[in-house]
């Protein structure tokens, strides 16, 4: 039987393969190394509770504006990203003491002119069910002593439609709690520079 005429890989020397193969491992870590980005701890802002409020078919909408802001004893050389968390308790009340639908939870971030929606949690009548949402914050504050970021988000009720007749269901009224914390990190810095804050507050 006639052997297979070797591939131009077996033909290189065994010594000569093995220090290729070596290479070609060393380029994929130092690949690895180059495109991780070092970032610190992130640092917490306080809880901040927001004031509830309540939602309707009427009132189905209502926008908070949230400002973060983050500082450093010395100036920032390096960006800082982070997000916000927002936690709401959403409890409905309906309007018929048998619903047929079920309204959902809504948030949502403004961006523009435009909702860029993150969550939607379908809630249950008279039971207290929590959501919850997550606002990424972009690279921001280089070369600078500190920086801040407007996030407004929108808390909406969705209600499903009767698909037969084409009304609304009423959903009777959705009560509100919520809360919001930022976290914020530095990038291509491994610790957190000295007197790094974050806070979170409503204008």
């Amino acid at each position: 039987m006639r052997r297979a005429r070797p591939s131009v890989f077996e033909r290189i020397p065994t010594a000569a393969r093995t220090w290729a193969s070596r290479l070609v491992l060393l380029m994929a870590c130092a690949s690895v190394v180059a495109t991780s980005r070092a970032r610190s701890e992130d640092v917490a802002s306080p809880v901040h509770t927001g004031t509830p409020f309540r939602l309707t078919t009427e009132t189905g909408r209502v926008t908070r504006t949230l400002v973060v802001r983050a500082s450093a004893a010395k100036k920032l050389s390096d960006p800082v990203e982070g997000e916000v968390r927002i936690q709401a308790r959403a409890k409905w009340t309906p309007g018929n003491p048998t619903p047929a639908t079920k309204p959902s939870l809504v948030i949502s971030y403004l961006h523009g002119d435009a909702f860029y929606e993150d969550l939607r949690s379908v809630l249950e009548p008279d039971v207290a069910v929590t959501v919850e949402s997550v606002k990424y914050l972009d690279e921001r504050c280089s070369e600078g002593r500190g920086c801040e970021w407007t996030v407004q988000a929108v808390f909406d009720v969705g209600v499903p439609s009767d698909a037969d007749s084409g009304t609304v269901a009423d959903p009777g009224t959705i009560d509100v709690e919520w809360t919001a914390q930022a976290f914020m990190r530095v990038l291509d810095e491994s610790n957190v520079p000295k007197g790094f804050t974050v806070s979170l507050s409503e204008p």
